[in-house]
């Protein structure tokens, strides 16, 4: 409906439609919020039959396919198998997982199953969390949310699901951002190549649960090259503006920070347009047409925008410019560390700057772009060095971690361009390009088995036995304390087992909320403090004192604090991490031999004590 170019061949197209299937989700979910109307599987289905009668339309037209973007090509075969293998085995490594992993995940599986509970957006994250804002970005708990009313498949299972199709999205999705910037095939294939299968990023994104930026980063192509066909027409095609301010709109409720990834690459591109043509003709097009969509753009986040001031996001946000986070704090989230090998391959590395060579060497300007958008990319990390406010608002393992998208497509350009010069010299070398993608692609499969941590994994398959002990043994009002150790530079406590998830899982109290909590507000107003005081009643030190520290449940002021709280269990999960060398943990062998605690249950290194004395629910 929107996109009018008919030269697209379709894989271009199938890449393109799998980045606005994921940015339409929030889209409607702001849009049901807006007109008061709950969201769930009927409405969905709806949706969905909608776009069936848009797709039939042409049929109906009597449209049929021109020959270069329908006839079967040996692109179009390498580029399923790609896709293809890459979703096998982002499933396959996620086969025995429980939940998410890591702190994120639990978070994003708390907001995904609000929006389930509440048909939509909400504010309040009870049963959950004492939390009474939400301010957060939301594409990819909509994209959760939907799978689930789809499905049916709960959210615990369906954030990883969905996660990791995001994840293999990525694969189409480079391929069409290189394709469009090189109008290279070869190289997109490439570019796809090196992304699913040898890379290990965004492979490795599994371990943090580090869905939403990875959501985002999937709607990023599809905003640029949007963004880049509205500008390149002679006229303002309002079809594509349209579909661009949409796009860029999805974009922004989806990852704040990924939208300024966004903005740099389309200042840059804005620039560049008026440095090949410096006319008062082409500013006053290129000037009309990106207003249009900013403007149109802004006015579809705006509701959600000014719902943000309900948090404490801007307060977060303006501590970065005004000196109000440390120095210290400010300088680790500003250090640049080497980006090889974890964030980039030392040989991806090394064909983007050949790669740089050869677009200079051709004048390939917009190929160029892309080793400018990775240098502004990694400069978001350090403003400070240009006397710019800001420092730490884009940490640099942010940045770093999406260098795959910027970079890769610069390195498959040198081997898009070395393949199409074999295949003119020979048309043999065909066969051998193919063959050379697959067995490439089955090396790198064996390569990104490995690619998820389980030092990672907070809940293991043991808390989820205790989950359902919980559940059916203690009283709707028992409140547990769980592990937990200081987080962002004493800011904010995180949890470092599987008692984190007791609130989600079982709807029981504990000592720890979700690590929104440091921009959402609470209920009552003083949560975030009494939290972070509980923190440093319980350790004995400051929260800016990282040092580990063992934790003794059994000293008199400690047990009289867990008294006067109402916590009436502690739970000690199965697994710790970052590890026991670098975060707080109980005296589990204290609590054995106290007569204040009783030992209620122990299975596979998950135990639970309950507190003698006091209120007991």
């Amino acid at each position: 409906m929107f996109w009018p170019d008919a030269n697209l061949h379709w894989p271009e197209r199938l890449s393109l439609a799998a980045g606005l299937g994921v940015a339409i989700p929030p889209l409607l979910l702001e849009l049901a919020y807006l007109v008061h109307l709950p969201w769930g599987t009927v409405p969905l289905v709806i949706y969905l039959a909608i776009c069936a009668l848009v797709l039939m339309v042409p049929l109906f037209k009597g449209w049929r396919p021109s020959l270069n973007s329908a006839r079967p090509s040996w692109h179009g075969l390498v580029f399923l198998w790609l896709i293809g293998l890459v979703l096998l085995l982002r499933l396959y490594v996620i086969r025995d997982l429980p939940v998410g992993l890591w702190g994120d995940s639990y978070q994003h599986t708390m907001i995904a199953q609000l929006l389930v509970d509440h048909g939509g957006l909400f504010s309040s994250w009870q049963p959950y969390a004492q939390l009474a804002t939400f301010t957060y970005h939301f594409g990819f708990h909509a994209n959760v949310a939907f799978f689930h009313w789809l499905t049916g498949i709960p959210t615990t299972q369906g954030l990883l699901y969905v996660g990791q199709i995001l994840n293999a999205a990525t694969v189409p999705l480079a391929f069409l951002l290189t394709t469009r910037l090189t109008t290279n095939r070869v190289a997109g294939l490439w570019a796809a190549l090196l992304t699913g299968f040898f890379n290990t990023q965004p492979a490795f994104y599994t371990n943090w649960g580090r869905y939403p930026q990875l959501a985002g980063q999937v709607v990023l192509p599809v905003v640029l090259l949007t963004w880049m066909g509205a500008l390149g027409r002679s006229r303002i095609e309002w079809r594509l503006v349209t579909l661009a301010a949409l796009m860029t709109a999805s974009l922004a409720l989806t990852h704040y920070i990924v939208m300024i990834f966004a903005v740099l690459f389309i200042s840059a591109y804005l620039v560049a347009l008026w440095v090949r043509e410096p006319t008062w003709r082409t500013v006053r097009r290129v000037g009309t047409i990106a207003s249009a969509v900013s403007g149109i753009a802004f006015l579809l986040v705006l509701p959600w925008f000014l719902n943000t001031l309900n948090g404490f996001l801007g307060r977060n946000i303006a501590g970065f410019i005004n000196g109000a986070v440390g120095a210290d704090r400010i300088a680790g989230y500003s250090a640049l560390p080497s980006s090889v090998p974890f964030y980039l391959r030392g040989e991806i590395l090394a064909l983007a700057v050949i790669g740089l060579m050869a677009a200079l060497a051709r004048r390939d300007w917009q190929v160029v772009l892309l080793a400018v958008w990775s240098q502004l990319l990694v400069l978001t990390a350090i403003p400070q060095v240009f006397g710019l406010p800001g420092a730490g608002i884009v940490d640099s393992f942010t940045a770093y971690i999406a260098l795959y998208l910027t970079v890769i497509p610069l390195s498959a350009y040198p081997l898009g361009l070395a393949q199409g010069a074999l295949e003119h010299w020979h048309c043999q070398f065909q066969r051998v390009g193919i063959a050379a993608m697959m067995l490439a692609s089955i090396w790198g499969a064996t390569l990104q088995q490995g690619k998820v941590d389980p030092s990672y994994q907070l809940f293991t398959q043991s808390d989820a036995r205790a989950m359902e002990w919980i559940r059916t043994q203690t009283p709707p009002k028992a409140r547990f304390l769980v592990n937990s150790f200081p987080a962002y530079g004493g800011t904010l406590i995180a949890g470092t087992d599987g008692g984190w998830w007791i609130p989600l899982l079982t709807q029981r109290e504990t000592n720890l909320p979700p690590l929104t909590y440091g921009s959402e507000r609470g209920e009552p107003d003083g949560l975030y403090s009494w939290i972070n005081a509980f923190a440093v009643t319980l350790r004995g030190r400051p929260l800016t004192d990282p040092r580990p520290v063992s934790i003794n449940l059994t000293d008199p002021a400690v047990l009289e604090a867990l008294r006067e709280s109402h916590f009436t269990y502690v739970y000690s999960g199965a697994h710790q991490t970052p590890g026991p060398d670098t975060a707080d943990r109980f005296d589990t062998a204290a609590l054995q031999a106290s007569p204040s605690f009783r030992q209620v249950y122990s299975s596979d290194g998950v135990e639970i004590f309950q507190i003698v004395g006091g209120d007991q629910p």
